[in-house]
């Protein structure tokens, strides 16, 4: 089931290049997300090498050309603790009103031609993809859907509910950029040739939960005929009272005749570690039948599928997803979690009937003084210390500086903190200021250091300091650098990847390895001094620079998904100003006179030939401009700044071909 799920992040045939993700988790391993669900979703290939320098340079390569092009984004409860993650994708931290918690697991991924839908279970973790049992659903809103339109619509809407409770402005950054997933997900909808009505056999609507939003009250809109009789539950996690408001709320579901046969069986799960039941004791004074939950397989997994099933002698209908059989997952307490759940409805006898029922699978009767019990970890409840509400929002800058804008409520602040990098440099503490504390204060990064995906908060509780850990995200992706590792790649590499017809990492990888090749051997690269004036060499290079220039405005003339991707094709380490940059510094040796020159105002030539706008859409024309006019100026600077080609007809050629390409370009 885990591994069924996570090849769900893969792109279906002709699905086209990824356009943009959003996800939400309770709990979130960064690094499996990266590894694992987002390496699908980008199609990344692996490198050809075992893991050396040159593969993970093409690997780097590849996931930043990807992440550029797509939007990603990630909400969590603000109560995990975040690691070190490529800030090309946001991380957004949900504070649910009330004490709750974000509890929906689900996920939409657009790609260029396709859309999909997960919904279920499982955390964004290796746990829960991979080492627990779960329950959960993909849909594809293609040709053959026949879901109606009103689900989806249903699932966007609370997607943006959660996103409003993100912190940060919904006109820049990385909160601007969910709403703009969202908005491209309510266009697919749009688009798509759905039903209005169920048309099939199988009836499918959404329940989500969250205070005074009972779940379990959505059957109806899945539920054909006489009323349920019988059901049953299974959950890893359970109120334990009794009465229990959980179990209580699905025996008030069962309203169908005759009275007598109305029935309700808890499911529990036997740990295969430990041999227990899962749960609270209390599960036996609930008036109803207990028993062990019959596992799909003989794999040593956690439980952690939720499920209600509803049945009447004709008709069935399971609830899927991330509420648990509690007060907190059903919407029945004022600090209830928000959640998200799929009904599907059908024929008692149908295949798809049979299917919903073997998902309840029962084992033995629970005897209760031959069982040990044991209660697991209320998954309801926050761990660790959590960060103080009074940290609301931390967005990260690189213009003019590196800097941090903190947004802080001073009335929720703790009395005595301070906030570090991940390095442990002091950036600022409640002592930082003689006066009240400021609801917004901008404040320097270490020079020198990575930018931080997080920071660290060190407050008192008790006497005792204690620490969590603070989202930061970047206010714009376009101006993120390429990372240190892709500027080691020499220029010629770069152009002779760009010529040629491969994929660009693989490319890459391969120049760079004849590069490895060469020096391993010792022999002539092709580059020293008295080669370079060789006519075939010379004529081998040229052509390949202008084979390479060539992609290179294909490329930038691609159609964009979002205006990060124009400026990574700018500015990203195989855009044209990092060749400006590489050309420059590349040795006097390696290139004949006046190549340099003559490469900076081909570049610019290549710039000003592209049809900018095509690019992206007519309102964003004027900001396209000014970044591709910002490049051909920098690229301006860098010919002023050499030397002399000592050829004057060379000279005014360079000079006149960067006016042009800046005129043309508006300037």
């Amino acid at each position: 089931m885990s591994l069924r799920l996570l090849e769900h992040w893969s792109a279906p045939q002709h699905a086209g290049r990824p356009a943009a993700c959003l996800a939400t988790t309770f709990t979130f391993d960064a690094d499996f997300f990266a590894q694992d669900c987002l390496s699908r979703f980008l199609s990344l290939s692996t490198g050809t090498g075992d893991g050396d320098r040159i593969s993970t340079i093409a690997s780097i390569l590849e996931e930043e050309d990807r992440l550029a092009e797509t939007q990603v984004t990630v909400l969590a409860d603000r109560s995990t603790r975040t690691q070190k993650r490529n800030l090309r994708w946001d991380l957004l931290p949900v504070a649910v009103p009330g004490d709750g918690l974000l509890h929906a697991k689900a996920a939409v991924l657009l790609w260029e031609r396709h859309c999909r839908v997960l919904l279920g279970s499982a955390n964004l973790t290796a746990a829960g993809y991979r080492q627990q049992v779960e329950f959960g659903l993909a849909l594809d809103l293609d040709e053959h859907c026949q879901i109606p339109r009103t689900v989806f619509i249903e699932l966007h809407d609370e997607l943006l509910d959660l996103v409003d409770l993100a912190p940060g402005s919904s006109e820049v950054g990385p909160k601007a950029r969910a709403l703009a997933t969202l908005t491209l997900f309510r266009e697919r909808i749009a688009a798509a040739d759905l039903p209005a009505w169920p048309t099939a056999g199988i009836h499918i609507a959404l329940a989500p939960g969250r205070p005074k939003v009972n779940p379990l009250d959505r059957y109806e809109a899945v539920w054909r005929g006489g009323k349920p009789l019988r059901a049953t539950v299974l959950s890893p996690f359970w109120d334990d009272v009794a009465p229990a408001p959980g179990i209580d709320a699905v025996r008030r579901l069962l309203t169908g005749r005759p009275t007598q046969e109305r029935h309700l069986t808890i499911l529990a799960d036997i740990s295969p570690f430990t041999g227990k039941v899962q749960g609270p004791p209390s599960l036996i004074d609930q008036g109803t039948p207990v028993s062990a939950y019959a596992r799909p397989d003989k794999e040593r997994r956690t439980l952690h599928a939720k499920l209600v099933l509803l049945q009447s002698d004709t008709w069935v209908a399971a609830m899927v997803g991330s509420s648990n059989v509690t007060r907190y997952g059903l919407g029945l307490h004022p600090g209830a979690h928000r959640e998200l759940n799929m009904w599907i409805g059908c024929e008692l006898n149908s295949a798809e009937g049979k299917a919903l029922r073997a998902l309840a699978a029962k084992g033995d009767p629970i005897v209760p003084d031959a069982q040990e019990w044991e209660t697991p970890a209320d998954e309801d409840e926050a761990t660790g210390h959590q960060l103080p509400h009074g940290f609301v929002d931390c967005l990260l800058h690189l213009r003019p500086e590196p800097a941090a804008t903190l947004t802080l409520d001073p009335a929720t602040l703790p009395a005595s903190w301070r906030i570090l990098d991940p390095a442990g440099h002091r950036l600022y503490d409640s002592a930082a200021s003689s006066t009240a504390i400021q609801p917004q204060v901008r404040v320097p990064l270490a020079p020198g250091t990575p930018l931080p995906a997080y920071l660290l908060v060190r407050w008192h509780v008790d006497g005792q300091e204690v620490e969590s850990t603070w989202t930061a995200n970047i206010d714009d992706r376009g101006a993120l650098p390429p990372p240190s590792e892709l500027r080691e790649i020499p220029v010629h590499a770069l152009l002779a990847a760009l010529a040629s017809t491969r994929p660009l990492p693989i490319a890459v990888e391969q120049e760079l390895r004849k590069l490895e090749r060469v020096a391993d051997v010792g022999a002539d690269t092709g580059l020293d001094p008295l080669t370079r004036y060789d006519k075939s060499h010379l004529m081998q290079r040229v052509r390949q620079s202008s084979l390479a220039l060539m992609r290179l405005q294909g490329r930038l003339a691609r159609p964009a998904s979002n205006l990060d991707a124009v400026r990574w094709r700018l500015h990203g380490a195989l855009g044209p100003l990092t060749l400006a940059e590489s050309v420059v510094r590349t040795s006097d040796e390696q290139m004949v006179n006046g190549e340099k020159q003559f490469m900076l105002a081909e570049l610019a030539l290549t710039i000003a030939a592209v049809d900018w706008s095509a690019v992206r859409n007519v309102d964003e024309r004027s900001v396209i401009t000014r970044e591709v006019t910002a490049v051909l100026e920098q690229i301006r600077e860098q010919t002023q700044r050499l030397p002399s080609s000592q050829d004057a007809t060379l000279d005014r050629y360079v000079r006149d071909a960067v006016e042009e390409a800046l005129a043309k370009c508006g300037h």
